[in-house]
């Protein structure tokens, strides 16, 4: 715990804190000197800490806090008790390497799973200037790691999103024993509306030729649904949309080239609940 905490003087003639109720204005006040912050600005802060220090009631607390939360000073979560004060270090700068090394040691105690872990990677980056180098790389780690898992869980979430959304569509949804007794026509018409989802995701014009419905017919013949074919090319748009050497394979000879395709429905991701039970 520091023994003391400062505070600009220019604080009580910024606009943003003026605009606050004084309830708001205590609250940011004690959060910037009280006993529980640090160097960081970001520190564990249960409510009834606050409920203890400033004598306030739970309900006048959570009131606070909202405030200052809407108005983009703070972010609090719930789950973990983590509170951070958004631009303290831009305020409050790290001096010199010795207390950078102390900065890194508060960083350690930050639950990673927490919401102010990643805004307070950002922070530390934006105004680390006396950080360890070794603990910048760490921070740049951290910070692409983090970048991943969310778009990861993104992706599966339009994936499972759009499968959702296939189920609904595609009323052939168990193909495999019906396409091969499908008529030739019924299968063309299925084709054209999987080229016409492949254009309307990828914005390209694929006309509807033999040489292009011929590949996805062969699919359906073979047993793949609409709704595989949808999920294929939905899942290999969202992986290569951005890479300008793989986009150019958002094409039909690539998509449903036998052997290719079937490599692409084996990487779909089942949804849970249809997941056998082990």
């Amino acid at each position: 715990m520091r023994l003391y905490g400062s505070i600009q003087t220019s604080f009580w003639g910024n606009n943003d804190i003026q605009q606050l109720s004084d309830q708001g204005k205590l609250l940011i006040t004690y959060l910037l000197t009280g006993p529980h912050t640090n160097m960081l600005g970001c520190f564990r802060l249960p409510l009834g800490y606050i409920e203890s220090d400033l004598q306030w009631e739970r309900h006048t607390v959570n009131h606070a806090l909202n405030e200052l939360s809407k108005n983009n000073f703070i972010l609090y979560d719930e789950a973990s008790s983590w509170l951070l004060i958004h631009h303290f270090l831009k305020f409050n700068p790290i001096c010199n390497p010795r207390q950078g090394i102390c900065v890194e040691k508060l960083f350690a105690a930050i639950p990673a799973q927490s919401s102010v872990f990643k805004p307070l990677i950002n922070s530390l980056l934006t105004h680390g200037k006396h950080l360890l180098s070794t603990f910048i790389d760490r921070l740049h780690t951290l910070n692409e790691m983090t970048e991943t898992v969310k778009k990861d869980c993104v992706t599966e979430q339009e994936q499972n999103q759009e499968q959702e959304q296939n189920k609904k569509i595609d009323m052939s949804s168990t193909p495999h024993l019906n396409s091969l007794a499908q008529p030739a026509s019924n299968r063309k018409a299925q084709a054209m509306e999987v080229l016409n989802f492949l254009n309307s995701k990828t914005g390209r014009v694929y006309r509807p030729v033999d040489n292009n419905l011929k590949l996805i017919m062969g699919r359906l013949k073979s047993g793949a649904s609409v709704m595989d074919c949808r999920q294929v090319i939905a899942k290999k748009t969202r992986e290569w949309r951005d890479n300008p050497k793989m986009a150019e394979f958002l094409r039909p000879a690539t998509l449903f080239n036998p052997v290719k395709f079937e490599q692409y429905v084996g990487e779909l991701i089942v949804p849970k609940e249809e997941c056998p039970h082990e």
